[in-house]
């Protein structure tokens, strides 16, 4: 795993510890105010000279280390990794670009670049693969271990972003990573080594972080901004260590310090469901997350009006997918984990089947998933290979990039008929051709009381949609963008699906 330097992601004075874990007092849960001590950012891109900007905001008054893990859209790998240390009621910023839009430096990668004194560990300054004005940036990297996939740098070039809260700070630490009069930190080097004297400033974090990311092109004039998605009561207890690598803090989610199971709390229709899983191992706790961002069904609408010069793309993300599908994080020899099915291998895939039914604005709407005729070959449906996804809405055509954010990691096998310009649709999560169902959780009740099982797919994303005006005056382009957050429904059944969870 690549931190951001060439010490294979080696961060000193930082870890997450895989621990076993008990209690309920918690249960981690998707906030719909945006506020967590998690936040995942659905998309970034660098495709076709856009740039991805970043935000965090520390909302707090006492400072907070947060791991930051940009994760590239095949298989949801890291790219880069880092420490973030923000002060009480600080702000970071970052801008992801490739880095053959910057004269003379080349390469079919991405990079990362901040103007933000924030302390980091690795210090991204010391690290850094170059400047511009000033300021470091940070190419992006694949670890040494193959998966199946492409190796080439263009693969870094669009996917997600996790932010995961690891301690609240005070005392000293919290001291050291405030700033002076001069805008800077005091003692970034007190968090860069050892922390075993700081153990006693370190904190359960709070869920007060919130985020936001926009899509640009500058030359076009296109702006698609969007919130981080925001878990809270993730963890009860801190996750900074005193020295070494920093782990997948994603897996790292949990009930307290001691706890054996870690508990989800979902809202399925006008029902809000607690779901306890295994706390064992990360493979294992990561359900718990999963089943916070459940989703049997996405809506959103779409546009793509040639008289509006109207396009529309979907991003579908899967931010834990890799914890069911990557063999790298899998036992020697295990098949995909539910509710996933396929493993990620050659030629760099791990496909679900997805239907997706469309309705124009006059309620006409497309047929069945069936045939219809004996003897006719089955119907093929959309289907998302990667950890990152993007669906783009277009009649008849099948591009090799999406025409609102340029994206290569196409759904596969997706395209509307005549008559549909515009409308909503629906993607089917757990179609009838190939259930999608998460674990079944703990049976923490005893007797008559069923394990709860999540129908669908763990998912985030956006609707992305861009309408050009070439009538405003003669010589003068007009990009009108927007972006809307996915509208999702979970469902919960009991053990053996024949009844809704309570």
């Amino acid at each position: 795993m690549r931190g951001v330097s060439k010490k294979a992601g080696l961060v000193a004075g930082l870890a997450v510890f895989g621990l076993v874990f008990a209690g309920v007092a918690s249960a981690v849960h998707l906030d719909p105010r945006g506020f967590g001590q998690v936040l995942l950012y659905p998309y970034y891109t660098v495709n076709a000279h856009q740039q991805t900007y970043l935000t965090v905001v520390n909302t707090a008054d006492r400072a907070k280390a947060v791991q930051v893990s940009v994760r590239e859209g095949y298989n949801g790998r890291p790219v880069l990794t880092f420490a973030l240390f923000l002060s009480q009621y600080d702000v970071w910023t970052g801008t992801i670009f490739a880095l053959e839009d910057i004269g003379g430096e080349g390469g079919a990668g991405a990079a990362l670049l901040t103007t933000d004194a924030s302390c980091t560990v690795p210090d991204l300054r010391d690290v850094a693969d170059g400047t511009l004005n000033g300021h470091p940036y940070v190419r992006f990297a694949l670890g040494p271990a193959p998966d199946g996939g492409p190796q080439g740098d263009a693969r870094t070039r669009e996917g997600h972003v996790e932010l995961v809260a690891l301690a609240d700070l005070t005392g000293a630490l919290r001291a050291a990573v405030s700033q002076d009069e001069s805008g800077r930190p005091r003692g970034c080097h007190m968090v860069a080594g050892d922390l075993s004297n700081g153990v006693d400033d370190m904190h359960t974090p709070s869920g007060s972080l919130f985020g936001s990311a926009a899509v640009i092109n500058v030359a076009e004039g296109t702006y698609y901004p969007f919130r981080a998605d925001a878990l809270r009561d993730f963890t009860r207890h801190e996750l900074l260590s005193r020295s070494g690598e920093i782990a997948d803090a994603l897996g790292e989610v949990n009930d307290g310090a001691q706890a054996t199971r870690v508990t989800a709390h979902v809202h399925a229709g006008d029902r809000s469901i607690s779901a306890s899983y295994d706390a064992s191992a990360p493979q294992y706790r990561i359900d718990a997350v999963s089943a916070a961002l459940m989703a049997d069904a996405i809506h959103n609408e779409y546009v793509v009006d040639p008289a509006l010069g109207a396009h529309s793309d979907w991003v579908v993300t899967f931010p834990t997918k890799r914890f069911y599908t990557d063999p790298a994080l899998l036992p020697a020899g295990s098949a995909a984990v539910q509710p996933f099915v396929a493993l990620f291998e050659a030629p760099g895939r791990s496909c679900v089947q997805a239907p997706i039914r469309y309705f124009n604005r006059e309620q006409l709407t497309t047929p069945g998933d069936g045939s219809g005729f004996p003897g006719m070959p089955p119907p093929r449906y959309p289907k998302l290979c990667y950890g990152t996804n993007v669906a783009s809405f277009l009649i008849g055509e099948r591009p090799e990039a999406s025409f609102v954010l340029g994206s290569r990691l196409l759904v596969e096998d997706f395209s509307l008929r005549d008559r549909f310009e515009n409308g909503w649709a629906v993607m089917d999560l757990d179609p009838y051709v190939e259930p999608h169902r998460l674990r079944t959780s703990l049976n923490v009740g005893g007797a008559g009381d069923w394990g709860k099982t999540f129908l669908g797919l763990p998912a985030i994303g956006f609707w992305a949609s861009n309408l050009v005006n070439g009538q405003v005056a003669e010589g003068v382009l007009s990009n009108y963008s927007g972006v809307s957050a996915h509208a999702m429904q979970a469902t919960c059944v009991t053990e053996d699906e024949t009844v809704f969870c309570e």
